[in-house]
């Protein structure tokens, strides 16, 4: 009777710990969620000029899916990639060079050491380099910026 107790109390335990593990999890998830947004927002917020408003009526976005490759010293990266567009022909170049883009990033991610994209900079700079790079092989048009929407770096 004692050890059915015993191994009651021990199941109740291991119930209330893998709770409150989802729960701290879920509320991390919230946390994340919010700072990225604010973050995605004051990027794509901070030139508020009229300009930049009517160009964005007229630009278009890529979703160019997940990359996950290893980072030449160490850890992996796995980012996820929206292409803003300034024209369509730019969208239908892009879907008919889909293997070359996705090789170019992957060389571009591989080349990268954890410590030149652990911060902001660093990602700012990782930013600007596939934009560079994807703009030199497109003839229709141009990338008008590249927003990450999941990144993670381990």
């Amino acid at each position: 009777m004692a050890t059915q107790n015993n191994t009651e109390k021990k199941n109740r335990s291991k119930f209330k710990n893998l709770l409150i593990i989802i729960l701290l999890l879920f509320i991390l998830m919230l946390i994340t969620s919010g700072i990225a947004y604010f973050v995605a927002k004051n990027i794509a917020g901070a030139g508020n000029n009229k300009t930049v408003v009517e160009q964005s009526k007229s630009n278009i976005t890529y979703d160019a899916g997940e990359f996950l490759t290893n980072l030449s010293d160490k850890g992996y990266i796995r980012l996820s990639l929206v292409y803003l567009l300034n024209s369509k022909d730019v969208e239908n170049e892009l879907k008919l060079k889909e293997s070359e883009i996705r090789d170019r990033i992957f060389v571009i991610l591989r080349s990268e050491t954890y410590d030149s994209i652990k911060d902001s900079k660093g990602m700012e700079n990782l930013r600007k380099k596939i934009k560079d790079s994807l703009n030199q092989i497109l003839n229709d048009g141009s990338i008008v910026d590249v927003y990450f929407t999941s990144i993670i770096v381990n």
